[in-house]
């Protein structure tokens, strides 16, 4: 199955952006746990996770956070896993990943009929 990671926040000027997981240059998810050490951005903390799987299993464990990016400011965080929303994906819909038919002004156009 196929997951959508993301975490959606409402910046200023009222623009919605949503962060989706980074990899590293070797193409792993980098994720921090804070039973390590309380600032859980140091890299003593950090541990790699190459596999969408594997991913998913541990942030439904909790404790950790996952690095993400911003798709306006391009800023990097690190989010708890109890903020990030798992989304299941059927790879069996060829429409499920357009997520271009989710935008705001749709949901606009959709709120002033």
């Amino acid at each position: 199955m196929d997951y959508i990671i993301r975490r959606c926040r409402t910046l200023d000027d009222g623009r919605v952006e949503t962060y989706t997981p980074m990899k590293n240059a070797d193409g792993y998810f980098i994720l921090a746990d804070r039973a390590v050490d309380a600032q859980h951005n140091k890299a003593i903390n950090q541990f790699y996770v190459k596999d969408m799987a594997a991913l998913v299993a541990r942030l439904r464990r909790g404790g950790v956070s996952l690095r993400m990016k911003g798709d306006i400011t391009g800023q990097p965080n690190l989010i708890s896993a109890s903020e990030i929303e798992l989304l299941a994906v059927d790879s069996d819909d060829p429409f499920a990943n357009f997520t271009e038919w989710a935008t705001e002004a749709d949901d606009k156009a959709y709120r002033d009929l």
